[in-house]
């Protein structure tokens, strides 16, 4: 029965790689399009817009996948 246990939990592993790699894929997104916002704006890095999403989300005890999630979404609000 141990082998069969462990055999499904390689199994399992095995079938929610690929959904862990898309949705941190999918997270990373944001984060990008407000690095590149920041560094159109502020005529910075990109290493330099991330500390900036860091520094915020470190502040604000948020992560920065939402910091930067509601910046774009503020951004594109503007007019």
């Amino acid at each position: 029965m141990r082998n069969n246990d462990c055999m499904s939990t390689a199994h399992v592993t095995r079938i929610e790689g690929p959904l862990d790699l898309q949705d941190a894929l999918a997270r990373r997104a944001p984060i990008e399009q407000a690095k590149g916002i920041l560094m159109a704006v502020h005529r910075i890095t990109a290493d330099e817009a991330f500390a900036l999403l860091v520094e915020r989300s470190q502040r604000a005890n948020r992560k920065v996948h939402d910091i930067a999630l509601e910046f774009v979404h503020e951004m594109a609000e503007l007019p």
